[in-house]
């Protein structure tokens, strides 16, 4: 036998331990490495959703909302480029794709020049041109819209991903199926359910929108509330901080923030919401505490522009603080540059008007503009329930900001909650069927093959052993697919001896001697089994690569065990033989097979 059989003992046998030191903390998982050896060998093999228990979530995105975003950014840009030139204008959006600019003299509409709209060809299409009323209309094109689509649905994983990432899940599944996001999370326990739930359907999307107040319409609203006392119109009165005149407007109360959208929803002719116009909702403490009785909570309107000027696009950081009066947690952000100019020239317009602050289709609070404000402010966790709760729910909420806002909300369409169990049933009978398959195996093959058999029997038990030692290096997750597919793998480890085996039995009834038929049955079969594995492998990458998560786990466990037994039935196998053959010369004449 030739010199590199001394290699080839320490190429497998290196291998051999370190897949035994990499499985070591999967198979005893109370028992850790000792020293250096626990340091470098402590990843595991994780037990997917179907086995351990967890969550099944799937949310569809809300592309309408991440359109209308893009549609106000590209609105706010247009906006501060033309007020470097003029500003007697007025810019609004309209439904969800259209961009209105007026210019209040009409023969300034020459100030939106090429030098302006090279910026925005690719984005806006002009669809109107008003000379007469200075109005000109773009709406967002069409490729667009669908790359904004796309990119809701892209960076929707990518952000449930980091958020996710936080709780410290051990591989969860992510993906994009259609215009949906699948969601699976193993190895949760129930009481964290309701907490990663809510993290991760957070939009956390801030938008900054000036609120119209002393509208001659909301008195319109108010005139028209049903009399079945569940809506109620309230003033509202506020100083302006230039005259000093007093301003009242009306608007709406309820306790159930249903009830006043089913009414607003009604609201048509005269009534409707003019088309730059929208409503936002806050929820409030009204009526006072009698030591007794608590305040009467429920929610109020404010009439807003539809455009969010500003929008949490801009974010630069956000952190944890508390509120020195009231000691209550607050977040404290901070915009990026473009922001912080945008901000300073949105209040520096607006001072004495009212800035609402709309987190996730909800006004956090709406305060006075005493003056021009740039890039930083406060985010208000209200004043109800449990602190602690209200604490928790301002860390999770710095966690969604930091890790970015989603693109365009998120509704759940479908949860499905698996328990442990479940997962343990299913994981007896998949690892009882995998050894009932592998005792008929072997038993076939020392019967049929004798002692060539039980070389076989060897080189199946290194394939699983080098396959789960890949597994767990990587920490991958273990499904019941994944288990079909280990068991697949050692009926193909299985099959490529068996046409080895045949292979050799060729040549010794040749008359060929023991050594040469070892040697001609390996080359012979040897590219018999590559073809079949290359094949195998890459329907093995065709599914990981267009599959969803059980699929994937199949996949995965295929595409290594291709690998793994490549080398065990031919490389392995073969310095098995040359071992028992001897190591010089033809020593053995016979060989049991």
């Amino acid at each position: 036998m030739e010199r590199s059989w001394w290699w080839k003992s320490l190429l497998f046998g290196a291998v051999t331990l370190l897949a035994v030191l990499y499985l070591a903390p999967s198979a005893f998982p109370d028992k850790p490495l000792p020293g250096f050896l626990g340091n470098v060998f402590s990843r595991k093999l994780q037990l997917g959703l179907d086995l351990q228990g967890g969550l099944h979530l799937v949310y569809e995105v809300n592309v309408d909302k991440a359109v209308t975003s893009k549609v106000d950014r590209l609105a706010s840009d247009l906006e501060e480029r033309i007020a470097e030139k003029t500003a007697d204008f007025t810019i609004t959006r309209e439904g969800r794709e259209d961009i209105v600019l007026t210019f209040n003299k009409p023969a300034e509409m020459s100030k939106l020049d090429d030098d302006i709209m090279k910026n925005y060809r690719a984005s806006l299409d002009e669809v109107e041109r008003n000379t007469s009323t200075g109005v000109i209309r773009f709406r967002i094109d069409a490729d667009q819209v669908a790359e904004v689509a796309d990119y809701a649905l892209r960076q929707g994983i990518e952000t449930i991903r980091g958020r996710v990432d936080k709780f410290g899940v051990a591989e969860p599944t992510i993906i994009k199926r259609g215009t949906d996001i699948v969601v699976e999370l193993p190895g949760l326990k129930p009481e964290d359910f309701d907490r990663i739930k809510t993290v991760i359907g957070k939009t956390a999307q801030l938008e900054f929108k000036i609120v119209d107040f002393g509208s001659a319409y909301m008195n319109k609203v108010a005139a028209a509330v049903p009399q079945d006392g569940k809506i109620e119109a309230m003033p509202d009165v506020r100083r302006d901080k230039t005259t000093g005149e007093q301003k009242q407007e009306l608007y709406l109360r309820a306790k159930d923030r249903k009830d006043l959208e089913a009414f607003i929803s009604t609201l048509s002719g005269e009534l409707a919401v003019p088309s730059d116009r929208e409503f936002g909702f806050e929820e409030v403490e009204f009526g006072e505490s009698d030591g007794k009785t608590a305040a009467q909570r429920g929610w109020r309107t404010y009439l807003l522009e539809k455009r969010a000027a500003v929008t949490g696009e801009y974010l630069a950081s956000a952190d944890l603080s508390w509120d020195a009066q009231t000691n209550r947690p607050e977040v404290l952000f901070t915009m990026d540059r473009q922001g912080a100019s945008l901000m300073e020239r949105l209040t520096g317009a607006n001072v004495g008007n009212q800035m609402a602050i709309v987190l996730d289709d909800r006004i956090n609070s709406a305060p006075t503009i005493n003056e021009r404000i740039g890039g930083r402010g406060v985010i208000t966790l209200g004043g109800f329930g449990d602190p602690l709760k209200v604490q928790q729910e301002a860390q999770d909420l710095v966690a969604v900001l930091r890790s970015g806002a989603l693109p365009a909300p998120l509704t759940k369409a479908f949860e499905t909650q698996v328990g442990p169990t479940m997962g343990k049933d299913v994981v007896d009978r998949a690892v009882l069927s995998m050894l009932v398959g592998a005792a008929v195996v072997v038993l076939f093959m020392l019967i049929y093959y004798r002692l060539a058999g039980f070389i076989a029997v060897i080189a199946m038990t290194l394939n699983l052993l080098f396959m789960m030692a890949i597994l767990a290096g990587f920490e991958a997750a273990l499904t019941l697919p994944g288990i079909a597919g280990l068991v697949l793998t050692v009926g193909m480890a299985v099959d490529a001896n068996i046409i080895i085996y045949e292979r050799i039995r060729e040549e010794l009834r040749t008359g060929k001697t023991v050594r040469s038929s070892v040697e001609a049955g390996f080359s012979r079969a040897f590219w018999t089994i590559f073809d079949g594995h290359v094949t195998n492998f890459v329907a093995g990458i065709v599914l990981y690569s267009y599959g969803s998560g059980p699929i994937r786990g199949f996949a995965v466990t295929l595409l290594v065990g291709i690998v793994t037994n490549l080398f065990t039935s031919v490389w392995v196998s073969r310095w098995m033989f040359e071992l028992v053959l001897g190591r010089r010369g033809t020593v053995k004449a016979t060989l049991s097979i």
